[in-house]
């Protein structure tokens, strides 16, 4: 029996599988392959004609990461459509009942023995395996950093020269263990916050910078893709009530370290730790604050260390964004405000879990989502007006319940408080768009875009949306398809696809994503999206409406 190599290209049946290209051809015809599923595809090859029970195929595939409970079955879905195989009469993927699935083609490292041989099962070498993924995974990340680069205008890659820029990358977790990566990526993501409160600074976004995450990257070639002058470098050590935060500050212009510190201290003084980075990167940087950026930085988001602990549980959690996933960021949210009821952060993202359910039918009753949203909305406002994230969660509220003026002036503030708010931007252009005002919505798309040159997938719906009402559906197919490799989960961007398509009169593609998102579960169809998708104009509902139901959608 033929020993095979995954790491080079090998058949399965008819159809020749690249790995390192993340794609599948036969007779002439070329089909991409999302990396992830690129790497469910090989877990099943290594073990061709067993069945793979989920939880050990979701082991191999997503190892220590947290996924979504229809990650799997999504990836599936995905290789059965690109192999043209069906879950009835199965030829290449067999669903075992309960149990998990079974590759049942044959495969081989050569066409010959593909098409009369045998069917190989022996198992690829573990380091082999490992490697083969590790691969993968690498080419998926510096593919989205290269892609996310060039789409950029260039005349806009320096801009802000009279202000210093700066990118905090990722602080390593150099903890005993990889489950502290949440609170690691929580001092990076809070150090960059605080930095874009001050208006005399460029401060790259949270997305923009976490792209560099677990990759040995040059500054310089950080200086060229973000076009920032200084980078600020660190790593967080936790063990037990003990924390150390080391970090130096880069000149991204030639290499050199302008400062280098250690930062000491007891969990319960993290809060002092984290104003003694931040006041020691504005001195070196000799910038000037203002009174309003002295008062704001001076105050900390909650008293207690343990409700700090559990909202950075549950933040790290809800950016998976599927119906499993918010619901238990949601129970550590309600455990920070347990603990601190004045946390106005935790109130805020709480309400955000709430309007996930009411937009994405996770919830039986959907007008009790959105009261909870906007009860939790308000009071994270009314506890401290000063936080830039409330008004952020407050307009997004307001924009469900079509109250477009409101969500407006809330956004607005956002943008008052923290001038680098990309996502500010971002909600503003959503804003617009589903007000009715879509060529506007665009102009202000792009700028968000511009500020986060490495924006998360939530750009690419929102923009994606924005040229579905403008009727440009090939731009549209585009945004969404990229929205979906990020991140498979995003239902929305399924549902607007699956109407783009449709307006292009694809129907098989359109009927293949709303055949996915009836597999995830999701309790959509007309009715529901005629009463929540927050559409001021009622062409531009009946234009998403027509598309869903040409689709496949059904009425109820």
């Amino acid at each position: 029996m033929e020993k095979l190599n995954f790491n080079k290209p090998f058949w399965v049946a008819d159809w020749h599988v690249d790995p390192a290209a993340c794609r599948i051809s036969k007779a002439g015809k070329v089909v991409k392959i999302e990396p992830k599923v690129m790497t469910v595809l090989i877990c099943l090859a290594q073990h061709a004609g067993e069945v793979m029970v989920r939880e050990k195929l979701e082991q191999m595939a997503w190892q220590s990461s947290v996924v979504g409970y229809d990650s799997l079955a999504g990836s599936i879905i995905k290789l059965r459509k690109a192999f043209g195989d069906e879950s009835k009469n199965s030829r290449f993927i067999e669903t075992v009942p309960k149990r998990g699935y079974r590759l049942v083609a044959k495969i081989s490292q050569h066409q010959s023995a593909a098409s009369t041989g045998n069917l190989a099962s022996k198992k690829l070498p573990a380091k082999k395996f490992v490697y083969a993924v590790v691969v993968i995974l690498s080419l998926l990340a510096i593919g989205a950093v290269i892609n996310n680069f060039i789409s950029l205008d260039n005349s806009v890659q320096h801009a802000e020269q009279l202000k210093p820029s700066i990118a905090v990358l990722p602080f390593k977790n150099l903890s005993n263990s990889a489950e502290q990566d949440y609170f690691s990526d929580g001092m990076t993501a809070d150090l960059i916050t605080d930095l874009s409160k001050i208006s005399s600074l460029v401060v790259i976004s949270r997305n923009s910078v976490f792209a560099y995450k677990n990759m040995d990257v040059d500054v310089r070639q950080i200086r060229e893709d973000l076009g920032v002058t200084y980078v600020i470098e660190g790593s967080v050590r936790k063990a037990g009530d003990v924390v150390r935060i080391s970090a130096r500050l880069i000149d991204a212009r030639n290499g050199h370290t302008l400062w280098a510190d250690r930062f000491d201290g007891r969990l319960k003084n993290i809060f002092n730790l984290q104003d003694e980075v931040t006041n020691k990167i504005v001195s070196s940087l000799a910038i000037k604050l203002t009174e309003h950026e002295r008062n704001i930085l001076s105050q900390e988001y909650t008293n207690s260390v343990a409700a700090y602990d559990e909202f950075l549980h549950g933040w790290q959690l809800f950016w998976v964004l599927s119906k499993e996933t918010n619901h238990r960021a949601r129970e550590y949210f309600l455990k920070a405000i347990k603990l601190d009821k004045q946390f106005a952060r935790a109130y805020a993202n709480l309400a955000w879990t709430y309007v996930y359910d009411y937009s994405n039918a996770w919830h039986d009753d959907p007008k009790y989502s959105i009261d909870q949203a906007f009860l939790h909305a308000r009071k994270g406002v009314e506890l401290d007006p000063a936080l830039p994230q409330v008004h952020w969660i407050m307009s997004l509220v307001y924009m469900f319940t079509k109250q477009y003026q409101a969500a407006l002036n809330s956004i607005q503030q956002a943008l008052i408080l923290d001038p680098n708010h990309a996502d500010g931007y971002g909600m503003m252009a959503a804003i617009l768009n589903y007000a009715g005002q879509p060529k506007k919505a665009l102009t202000v798309m792009k700028k968000a875009m511009l500020l986060n040159p490495h924006y998360p997938q939530l750009y690419l719906i929102i923009r994606g949306e924005i040229n579905f009402n403008l009727h440009e559906y090939e731009n549209a197919i585009r945004d969404f398809e990229s929205a979906l490799i990020r991140n498979p989960e995003a239902q929305e961007a399924r549902l607007w696809l699956a109407a783009a398509y449709a307006h292009t009169n694809d129907i098989d593609a359109a009927n293949w994503h709303i055949e996915h998102i009836r597999h995830a579960e999701i309790n959509l169809n007309l009715n529901y999206i005629e009463k929540v998708i927050p559409l001021n104009d009622p062409i531009q509902l009946k234009h998403l409406l027509n598309g869903l139901s040409k689709a496949g959608l059904e009425v109820k």
